[in-house]
């Protein structure tokens, strides 16, 4: 069993890299990353320990990084009223569970064909609650935000790799201009 003193976390890796290991499609792939993600997201003790984790605007706490298959899994902790700005995670997959509080995720769909640089008409697709459990999938290039609806939150992402090591596009609905971002500061925090 991986090394972690949270015992649901440190099987949550283990069976992560058995996932992993399978070779999935990528499409069937993330979906059983999703189903993993929901299983740790209902767990007490974690969501206990989270608790003690300090919440800054701008951080993601680095909670493993797979030295074989490169997947990262982060802890994003919210302050209240917290409202991200609508981006994207680029060319990875992002598997987002909100382990502790409620947020509401809104997911935008483009409607340029991105030819324009700095550029993008994006449109609010849908938008709806995330409590405590839920656990939302996000392919690669698709624009949304997560605003917090309660004093606090805490959300678990699985990506494909660790952010700052690709470009991510920020996007500004009213205006239209994007920006690339290399992601939020990452800080190692011991689960």
């Amino acid at each position: 069993m991986t090394d972690y003193a949270n015992l649901a976390f440190a099987s949550f890796i283990d069976d992560l890299r058995v996932h992993f290991a399978r070779g999935l499609r990528e499409q069937e792939h993330w979906e059983g990353v999703r189903d993993r993600l929901k299983t740790l997201c209902a767990d007490n003790s974690m969501r206990e320990i989270s608790r003690g984790w300090e919440a800054r605007k701008g951080r993601e706490y680095i909670l493993h990084h797979d030295p074989h298959y490169d997947f990262f899994v982060g802890a994003l902790v919210r302050q209240p009223n917290h409202i991200a700005g609508v981006h994207d995670h680029g060319p990875t997959w992002t598997i987002y569970g909100v382990l502790d509080g409620q947020e509401i995720t809104h997911v935008y769909d483009r409607l340029d064909d991105g030819g324009k640089p700095g550029y993008a008409e994006i449109k609010l697709s849908h938008k709806y609650d995330a409590p405590t459990g839920h656990v939302d999938m996000v392919p690669p290039h698709i624009p949304h935000a997560e605003w917090g609806n309660s004093e606090r939150s805490v959300a678990i992402t699985v990506r494909t790799t660790k952010p700052g090591s690709y470009d991510q596009v920020r996007f500004d609905p009213d205006t239209g201009r994007t920006g690339i971002s290399r992601g939020l500061e990452l800080v190692k925090l011991a689960v």
